[in-house]
């Protein structure tokens, strides 16, 4: 996806999110919840990328940073502090990601059954999540080991 400008690229994926955060309130089919989990897990390691970039402009550029009356000094404070604020969320990102990949582990072995029927599976007689979770093991992105996005890329 090609990017010419990060300020409408971040209010999309904020959107994207709080479409997401809006469609989680109710799960109709509980197996979603490993995908909703990968996707999540995908998204916090972009965060932690995206922060990392966000931290070497501002610790990059600390000499041209100045405040609102032009004072380089106050600016450069200002400048070092965000990189302190930024390097405790690009861990925080870390940590986050780490949770979820655990998290992704214990709810892909999952087989949720609907309240009302104990026996529904997939084809070949496999729980719909273990059937989802054999297709993840063979179906995997190689840069985050995670999984491929299953809807299509968004051209801009």
């Amino acid at each position: 996806m090609e990017t010419t400008n990060p300020q409408h690229d971040a209010e999309d994926a904020a959107e994207a999110l709080r479409r997401l955060a809006h469609s989680t309130q109710k799960l109709d089919d509980l197996a979603d919840t490993y995908w909703v989990i990968t996707d999540l897990a995908a998204v916090v390691r972009r965060l932690e990328q995206v922060t990392t970039q966000v931290l070497t402009a501002h610790r990059d550029n600390v000499d041209l940073a100045h405040d609102d009356q032009g004072k380089a000094a106050p600016g450069q404070v200002h400048a070092l502090t965000a990189v302190e604020h930024l390097r405790k969320a690009v861990e925080l990102f870390r940590r986050a990601y780490l949770s979820l990949d655990l998290a992704m582990g214990h709810s892909g072995a999952i087989a949720w059954y609907p309240a009302t029927d104990t026996t529904a599976t997939a084809a070949g007689g496999r729980p719909r999540a273990q059937a989802r979770h054999a297709r993840l093991e063979s179906d995997t992105d190689g840069a985050l080991d995670l999984p491929r996005s299953r809807t299509a890329k968004r051209s801009r």
